[in-house]
């Protein structure tokens, strides 16, 4: 199964491309765009990039926090996180809430089985 690229990619394929586009479009939108503007050469080699990264990995809430990095998103146990799709996770971030190194001094999300 190929993964599906995110918008942060779409976005730096077309400014690679030298495409302008509004930063409000949204991810199918910026996907068509990106299509529209790559030959079916390049689109075949977009494709196999894509298909060739793993698919990002996927964490569930273990423990209630709002997350003060989130816009103050609050996460209750066994929701998924991120809330949004498209977001974009530091190795950081997600190192800060796996471990004990946070506000609240306990692991917040663990790695989804």
């Amino acid at each position: 199964m190929s993964k599906s690229p995110t918008v942060k990619e779409i976005k730096k394929e077309l400014t690679e491309l030298g495409v302008e586009f509004d930063d409000k479009l949204n991810k199918d939108d910026l996907l068509e765009l990106l299509e529209d503007n790559t030959s079916e050469e390049d689109g075949e080699e977009l494709s196999e990039t894509y298909s060739e990264q793993e698919e990002p990995k996927q964490y569930v809430v273990i423990h209630d926090f709002k997350d003060l990095k989130d816009n103050d998103t609050i996460y209750i146990k066994d929701d998924i996180y991120p809330r949004r799709a498209d977001a974009v996770l530091s190795e950081g971030r997600v190192q800060e809430l796996m471990s004990g190194e946070n506000k609240i001094g306990k692991p917040l999300i663990k790695e989804q089985d």
